[in-house]
C-alpha cells in the first residue's frame, strides 16, 4: 500500500537513529491497519475565509480503497494534484456536506454523511462518511513547531486556519465506505413496500387490519372506506364500538375473540349488517389471526366483499326463469353445438313438442322442412358457426306437420373465460302478422297512389344507381321532371364535394346496411337541396343486391336554421331573455354538470332549480337511447361542432317526450369548449305523427319491393317472346327456302339418271357408227379433233355421277332445313334427338372447317342407342344451336389465347387442339311394383326414364362469378352486338319449365366446359 504524503524532513539533526526506527515502525503498523479497513481513511485539513463561505477539504492523506470506491487513484486528491474530493461529490449533496462539516468543527462533535459521488465511469455511486475534527490552539502549535521541527508529509502536510473566533488550527480526520448497494437494496424495500400497499389499496374488496390487543383497526384501504362509508382517518385507531351500535359492535368483537381464541380463521359467507351510511348490507367476511415471531397473535386480518347485488341478481334470476318458462314466447336454450338442452312451455305451445322429445336435438332437424328458406338456414347456421347473434323470421313446421312463422331471435351465451358455452333461442309466433302482410299486399295500388301524393321524395336505383323510379314529388324537389330523372345516375345529382362521401354511402348499401343520414344535392337549377335520406336496399330472389329505395325529406330550411343558429348563438346574451320564453334551454359546464335551466325547463322535466343545478341530464334520462348516441353526441360537441337531434326524455312523475334538441358548445379562447347550451323543443305530438308514417312507409317500401320483382318478370317475358318470334320467323324462312330448293333439286335429280341412261345410248351408237364407218370424212374427222372426243367420252360419266353426288348433297341440307326449323310439329312428338342434333350440326358445319387463321374443329360424337322421345323437336333444336354455338365460341377464344383446358378433371382432357364432343346416353329407373320382391336389381328389367345429350368444349372454361348468372336473361360476356344474353335462358326455359328436363353447366377456369341435358322419355307437361 502507498500513502502519498510529504516525506518526513527533520531540522534537529540531534535526533538518533533510534527515534527514527521507531517512527518508521508505527509507520508501518499504521499502513496495516489502514489496509484492512473495509473503506477509504483519509486525513485533510479545512479552510473556510467565512462563516457563510464555501468549505475547502484538501487531502493531506487518502487510503487506496478510495479508488475502488470513486474509480480515481488517492494520488489524484493528494494536495488536490488532479482534483479536489468535493469536485466528486454530486452538485447537489455539496452544500449539506459542506455545512455539516462546519457544524462539526463549531461543536467539536463527529459528522455522520450519506452522500452521492459521480464515479470516473460517471455512475452515480452512494457513500457513507464518518469523521472527526481535530483541533488545537494556534499558541499551542507554533510551540510544538519549535520543538518538533517542521514535519512535512503524512502528518502535517499543510495547516490551514479555518475562520472563527478562537482562532483554531483544524484537521478532520476520517473514513469513507461505499454504501450502494444498500441503498438499493433500501430502494427496492421501500418500492416493494409501495408496490404491495397500493395492491391493497386499490383491491375491489375490504381489506383491513386490528391489533390483537384492544381490536383496534391500524389499517384501513380504499375499498373498506366505499363499502363501510368511514374514512381511513375516522376508523384508525379505533374499534368497532367507536364506529357501530353496540349490537354490532359486541357481536363483531366477539368474532375477533374467536379468531384469537381458536388461533383459526373464520368464514361468514353471509353476514348482514346495519351500516349507518350505506343501512343494511349483505357481506361475505373472512378473519384470520397474524402471528409475531414468537407464534403469539398480533393482528387480524379481515377480508370483506359487499354481495348484496349478487343475492339480488340471484333472485332476479330466479324471478327470470319463472318469467321464460311462463312467457307465451317459446324459448329453447341449446349447448355449443346447437342440441337442445331445454325448452319452455311456449315452445310446445306453438310447436307440440315437448322437451322429453327435442332434448339433444337440434331444432333445424325437426322444425325445418321443404317450405324453409333455404339462405335462411344458411345466414342461421352461419350465425351459429361465428358464435354471433341471430334474428329473423323463418317458416317452421309443427308436431302435426302444419307449418307456421316464427320471428327467431337467437343469442350466444359466454362463459366468464370467453368461452361459448351454448344458445339462447326465442320463437314468436308471427302467423297472423303474415296473413295480415299478405292482405296489405293486395292493397299495391292504394299505395302505389300513396307513394305519388306523398309529401316525402320517393326514389328508387338499380344495382348501377341508375334512377329506375322517382315520384312527382322527388323531381319537383330536384326541378325536374320524372321522365328527365330516370336513367340518370344518382353521381349526376350530387356535385364533386359530395361525390366521395356518396360513394362510400352506395357501398355501405351493396353491403346490406340500411341506414339514415343528412346529405347534400345539387338541384336542376345549381342550388343545394338539403334532405335526410332514408336508404333502404333491395336484393332479387338470389340474395343479389339488385338496388336501393331512398326516402328523401326536405330539410333545406332546417339546414338554414342551424347555420343561422350558429350566427344567433354569438349574440346570445343579447337575445336570452327572447330565448328563455320560446325554448326549452339549459347550460351545463364542460363535465355535463347543469348550471342553469330556465322556466319552461323545470316547467317540461317537473323539476324545481335546486333539483336541477350541479347534477348532470343523467337525471332526465329516459333510457330510451343506447350508450353510443350519448358517445357520438359527445364527441361532437367537444370538437366545437353543434350536435342536433330528437331526444326522448323523462319527467320526474315518470312522464316521456320527445325533445327537438340543439346543442352549441361555447369556446374559450384556445378554441375549446367550456361550456354547452341546449335548446329543445317539444316534439311528441310530431314523433307520434312520424312513428305513423314509418308503419306506412315500411308496408309501402314492400309493395314496391313487389313492383320492382314484377316489373322485372314483364320484362324477361317481353325479351323472350321477342326471341321466340324471331325463332318462329327464323324457322319460317328455312322451311320456305328448303321447299322452294327442293322442287328443283328433286327435278334435277330425278332427270340425271335418264341423261345417263341416254347417254349410254348415244355412246353405243357412237361406237356402232365408228365400227361400222371406220374411215370417217375429212370434216367429222377434224370435229372430233378439235372436240377431243375420246377426253368428253371417259370424263361425261364422271360429270353425270358429280351432278348426282351435288344433287343428293343438295336434298340432304333441305331434308335438315326442314328438320331443324319442325314447322310442322306445334305439339309435343316422339322424335329421334340425333336427327335433331345431325341437323343442327349440318347448319353449323361451316364453322367447324378449318378458315385462313383457324384450324378445323375437330367433332367428337359418341351416341348411344337413345329411345324415341315425346317432346317439342323444333324448340330442342333451338336449344343444341345456342349450346354447340356457344361451344364453338368458345374454343375459338382459344384459338386466340391458347388456354385450353388440362388436367384430368377437364370433360376433355389432355387435348391441345379446338376439339368438341357430344355424347347421348340413357337414365334408367327400376320398375318399383316388378323388384317389390327381390332385393337385387336386374337391369334387364330396367325403364329408360330420361335421355342425356352432354356438349363439351376444351375452351377456356367459365369464371366463378360468371358461372353463377349464366342463365339470368340479358346477361352475356360477349362484346356488344356479339349476343343478346338470352340464349342460355331460353334454353334453360326450353329444358326445365317446357320439357320438365334439367339444364346443368359444369365448368372451372382452365376446365373446359360441359353441358347437360337431360329430358323425360315422356314428358309429363
Amino acid at each position: 500500500m502507498q500513502i502519498s504524503s510529504n516525506s518526513s524532513k527533520f531540522k534537529n539533526g540531534d535526533r538518533n537513529n533510534e527515534d527514527g526506527s521507531s517512527l518508521l515502525s508505527s509507520e508501518e503498523k499504521y499502513k496495516n491497519l489502514v489496509a484492512n479497513i473495509p473503506g477509504a481513511v483519509y486525513h485533510c485539513t479545512c479552510d473556510c475565509t467565512s462563516p457563510d463561505g464555501e468549505l475547502t477539504r484538501t487531502m493531506a492523506f487518502l487510503s487506496d480503497a478510495v479508488q475502488e470506491i470513486s474509480g480515481y487513484p488517492s494520488s489524484d486528491f493528494i494536495n488536490d494534484r488532479v482534483r479536489s474530493f468535493s469536485s466528486i461529490i454530486h452538485p447537489q449533496d455539496r452544500k449539506n456536506v459542506d455545512a455539516t462539516v462546519k457544524k462539526s468543527v463549531a461543536t467539536r462533535t463527529p459528522y455522520i454523511l450519506k452522500y452521492r459521488i459521480v464515479r470516473a465511469d460517471g455512475e452515480i455511486s452512494w457513500v457513507y462518511e464518518k469523521g472527526q475534527a481535530v483541533c488545537c490552539e494556534a499558541d499551542e502549535a507554533r510551540g510544538r513547531q519549535e520543538i518538533e521541527g517542521e514535519i512535512e508529509g503524512f502528518l502535517a502536510a499543510r495547516v490551514s486556519p479555518i475562520a472563527s473566533s478562537l482562532c483554531r488550527v483544524v484537521y478532520l480526520d476520517g473514513v469513507i465506505l461505499d454504501i450502494t448497494e444498500r441503498k438499493r437494496a433500501e430502494e427496492d424495500l421501500r418500492n416493494t413496500k409501495d408496490f404491495l400497499n397500493a395492491v391493497l389499496q386499490n383491491l375491489p374488496i375490504s381489506v383491513f387490519i386490528k391489533d390483537a390487543v384492544e381490536q383496534k383497526f391500524i389499517y384501513w384501504n380504499t375499498a373498506s372506506e366505499e363499502l363501510f362509508g368511514y374514512s381511513r382517518d375516522e376508523v384508525l385507531l379505533n374499534n368497532a364500538a367507536d364506529l357501530l351500535e353496540s349490537d354490532h359492535a359486541n357481536y363483531l368483537q366477539a368474532q375477533d375473540l374467536e379468531v384469537l381464541a381458536t388461533r383459526k380463521g373464520v368464514d361468514l359467507p353471509e353476514q348482514t349488517i346495519e351500516l349507518p351510511h350505506r343501512g343494511k348490507r349483505i357481506l361475505h367476511t373472512k378473519k384470520v389471526p397474524l402471528f409475531d415471531d414468537s407464534g403469539a397473535p398480533k393482528y387480524i386480518l379481515g377480508i370483506a366483499e359487499d354481495i348484496t347485488e349478487s343475492k339480488k341478481t340471484e333472485t332476479e334470476l330466479s324471478r327470470l326463469a319463472i318469467v321464460a318458462q311462463k312467457t307465451q314466447n317459446g324459448v329453447i336454450i341449446t349447448d355449443a353445438q346447437g342440441c337442445i338442452e331445454w325448452v319452455n312451455e311456449g315452445f310446445t305451445r306453438i310447436s307440440g313438442y315437448v322437451l322429453a322429445e327435442m332434448q339433444g336435438k337440434k331444432p333445424g332437424d325437426v322444425l325445418q322442412g321443404p317450405q324453409t328458406d333455404p339462405l335462411a338456414i344458411a345466414q342461421l347456421r352461419s350465425a351459429l358457426a361465428a358464435g354471433v347473434p341471430f334474428n329473423q323470421e323463418i317458416y317452421n313446421y309443427n308436431k302435426d306437420g302444419k307449418g307456421y312463422w316464427v320471428a327467431l331471435s337467437i343469442a350466444p351465451i359466454y362463459q366468464e373465460t370467453g368461452e361459448l358455452e351454448g344458445f339462447i333461442a326465442v320463437h314468436t309466433d308471427i302467423s297472423d302478422r303474415k296473413q295480415t302482410e299478405e292482405v296489405l299486399r293486395k292493397s299495391e295500388s292504394y299505395y302505389r297512389c300513396i307513394v305519388e301524393t306523398a309529401s316525402e321524395g320517393v326514389w328508387m336505383f338499380d344495382s348501377e344507381s341508375i334512377t329506375t323510379f322517382a315520384n312527382s314529388r322527388m323531381a319537383e324537389m330536384l326541378g325536374y321532371t320524372v321522365e328527365e330523372m330516370l336513367g340518370r345516375s344518382l353521381f349526376e345529382f350530387i356535385d364533386c364535394e359530395s361525390r366521395e362521401i356518396a360513394e362510400s354511402y352506395v357501398q355501405r348499401r351493396r353491403e346490406g346496411i340500411r341506414e339514415r343520414h343528412d346529405f347534400k344535392f345539387t338541384r336542376k337549377d345549381g342550388s343545394h337541396l338539403w334532405a335526410i335520406v332514408s336508404a333502404t336496399p333491395m336484393f332479387d330472389g338470389e340474395g343479389e343486391f339488385s338496388g336501393v329505395l331512398r326516402m328523401i325529406t326536405d330539410i333545406s330550411d332546417r339546414k338554414q336554421a342551424e347555420a343561422e343558429l350558429r350566427q344567433t348563438l354569438k349574440e346570445l346574451e343579447f337575445e336570452k331573455f327572447a330565448l328563455d320564453q320560446s325554448a326549452i334551454v339549459s347550460n351545463t359546464d364542460e363535465f355535463g354538470a347543469i348550471t342553469y335551466v330556465n322556466d319552461q325547463f323545470c316547467e317540461q322535466f317537473k323539476y324545481s332549480r335546486e333539483e336541477l343545478i350541479g347534477k348532470t341530464h343523467r337525471l332526465v334520462n329516459s333510457g330510451y337511447h343506447p350508450a353510443d348516441f350519448f358517445k357520438k353526441l359527445w364527441s361532437t360537441i367537444r370538437q366545437g361542432k353543434v350536435w342536433r337531434g330528437e331526444m326522448k326524455n323523462q319527467a320526474k312523475d315518470g312522464t316521456l317526450f320527445w325533445l327537438d334538441t340543439t346543442i352549441v358548445p361555447c369556446l374559450n379562447t384556445s378554441g375549446e369548449p367550456h361550456q354547452y347550451v341546449a335548446i329543445r323543443k317539444d316534439i311528441t305530438k310530431r314523433k307520434q305523427a312520424e312513428e305513423a308514417v314509418q308503419l306506412s312507409e315500411s308496408q309501402l317500401r314492400s309493395k314496391n319491393q313487389e313492383l320492382a320483382k314484377a316489373l322485372r318478370d314483364v320484362h324477361k317475358t317481353q325479351s323472350m317472346m321477342v326471341q321466340n318470334e324471331k325463332m318462329v320467323s327464323l324457322g319460317q324462312l328455312v322451311a320456305g327456302v328448303a321447299h322452294e330448293i327442293n322442287n328443283p333439286v328433286s327435278f334435277i335429280y330425278g332427270n340425271v339418271m335418264h341423261a345417263n341412261d341416254y347417254f349410254k345410248d348415244l355412246l353405243k351408237m357412237l361406237q356402232l357408227y365408228q365400227q361400222e364407218y371406220p374411215q370417217p370424212t375429212p370434216a367429222i374427222k377434224q370435229e372430233i379433233e378439235e372436240i377431243d372426243l375420246n377426253f368428253m367420252l371417259t370424263d361425261l360419266p364422271n360429270l353425270l355421277n358429280s351432278m348426282k353426288m351435288g344433287a343428293e348433297r343438295i336434298r340432304q341440307i333441305v331434308l335438315s332445313l326442314k328438320n331443324f326449323s319442325r314447322l310442322d310439329e306445334a305439339e309435343q312428338k316422339q322424335v329421334d334427338i340425333h336427327e335433331g342434333i345431325e341437323s343442327t350440326l349440318l347448319i353449323l358445319q361451316h364453322r367447324l372447317k378449318e378458315t385462313a387463321g383457324h384450324p378445323k374443329i375437330t367433332l367428337l360424337k359418341q351416341f348411344g342407342n337413345l329411345p324415341r322421345v315425346q317432346c317439342y323437336a323444333g324448340q330442342l333444336n333451338q336449344v343444341f344451336m345456342n349450346i354447340i354455338g356457344n361451344a364453338i365460341d368458345a374454343v375459338e377464344e382459344a384459338m386466340e389465347t391458347g388456354q385450353w383446358a388440362e388436367g384430368e378433371l377437364a370433360p376433355i382432357p389432355y387435348c391441345p387442339s379446338p376439339t368438341l364432343r357430344i355424347c347421348t346416353d340413357v337414365k334408367y329407373e327400376q320398375d318399383a311394383l316388378r323388384q317389390a320382391d327381390s332385393a337385387v336389381s336386374d337391369d334387364s328389367i330396367r325403364h329408360p326414364s330420361h335421355i342425356v345429350i352432354r356438349i363439351a368444349d376444351n375452351g377456356p372454361g367459365i369464371p366463378i362469378d360468371v358461372h353463377k348468372r349464366l342463365f339470368d336473361p340479358f346477361f352475356t360476356t360477349k362484346e356488344p352486338g356479339k349476343g343478346t344474353g338470352l340464349g342460355l335462358s331460353i334454353s334453360y326455359q326450353i329444358v326445365v319449365e317446357k320439357h320438365g328436363g334439367v339444364l346443368r353447366c359444369d365448368s372451372a377456369p382452365g376446365q373446359g366446359t360441359e353441358f347437360a341435358i337431360e329430358i323425360p322419355v315422356a314428358n309429363s307437361q
